[in-house]
């Protein structure tokens, strides 16, 4: 009991730490968890069902995410063919591309909430799952439909499996549930998170609105859409990794993105029974930390 509390405190102090060495090697922990767990799938040739199989890919790109941050958090030396780089001691951090990475991946997470974990019956799941792919499809059609075919055969079979995704919505029980303007807008245009915003999801994720993730996608979103506030913080800072401004938000993203992955972890164990046997299977204070930031989430 004692060993638990200590490592409780432990995980409490880690935000207020601040120490960016330390999220780091968390993160990749964490990223490295994640993948090996979901692995087990293909290891023993399980075979999902096909509205579970996307479910994957999910996965696979929250995981490279997180190496692309950990990369990113290196900093960069500045290189030229024109001037010489008579400081190369001085880094330099793109910023904007890590709060855009960790936004990407909190929609990611809420995404497979929607998708995997927050339906009430397969039904419901399926007709989230086939809304998604459906719209995916009819998406990619439309971008490519005055550009010459470069396999007419495959534009034709996709568009022969979005008429029977069609079909299968319209004989879903929960399709009823929308208003017929929903209806006619799912089955003409598609819609991948089925009329709900981010904030929608998030809330029926059951995530507490006071918690970690408070302000989080505003914050995110103003990086990732280029706003004049943006601007001004990059001016004050000067893009210098060492600024404390910088160093305290990249602490924070890689906080944001530890704490996420902890949860797509207890995510995926929900979801596929033989991932809980293999994660039942790491040390007692891994996985206290991954309960505790999952719990967490939810307070």
């Amino acid at each position: 009991m004692n060993e638990d509390l200590s490592a409780i405190l432990e995980f409490y102090q880690l935000y207020e730490s601040k120490n960016i060495d330390d999220i780091k090697k968390r993160l990749f922990k964490m990223s490295d968890i994640l993948i090996y767990l979901h692995e087990i799938l293909a290891e023993q040739n399980i075979k999902l069902d096909e509205k579970d199989i996307y479910s994957e890919q999910l996965v696979i790109k929250f995981h490279l995410q997180n190496l692309s941050l950990l990369d990113l958090a290196k900093g960069h030396s500045i290189h030229s063919s024109f001037y010489e780089n008579k400081a190369p001691h001085i880094k330099f951090l793109d910023i904007s591309s890590i709060i855009t990475i960790v936004r990407s991946q909190y929609e990611s997470l809420l995404m497979y909430q929607h998708l995997y974990i927050n339906p009430e019956s397969d039904e419901e799941q399926k007709l989230r799952f086939e809304s998604w792919i459906m719209s995916s499809m009819m998406q990619r059609s439309t971008v490519f439909s005055t550009s010459e075919p470069l396999d007419k055969e495959k534009i034709e079979n996709e568009q022969k499996s979005i008429n029977e995704f069609k079909k299968s919505i319209k004989d879903n029980k929960y399709f009823k549930n929308l208003t017929e303007k929903e209806q006619r807008g799912l089955l003409n245009k598609g819609t991948g998170k089925l009329f709900k915003s981010w904030d929608t999801m998030f809330s029926e994720s059951k995530f507490s609105k006071e918690g970690v993730f408070s302000n989080f996608y505003f914050i995110a979103s103003v990086y990732a859409h280029s706003e004049g506030i943006l601007a001004l913080q990059l001016k004050e800072t000067k893009h210098l990794m060492d600024h404390e401004h910088m160093k305290e938000t990249l602490y924070l993203m890689l906080f944001y993105s530890y704490f996420m992955t902890c949860i797509m972890i207890k995510n995926i164990i929900i979801k596929f029974p033989l991932i809980k046997e293999r994660y039942d299977s790491l040390d007692e204070k891994t996985k206290l930390e991954i309960d505790f930031n999952y719990q967490l989430s939810f307070k």
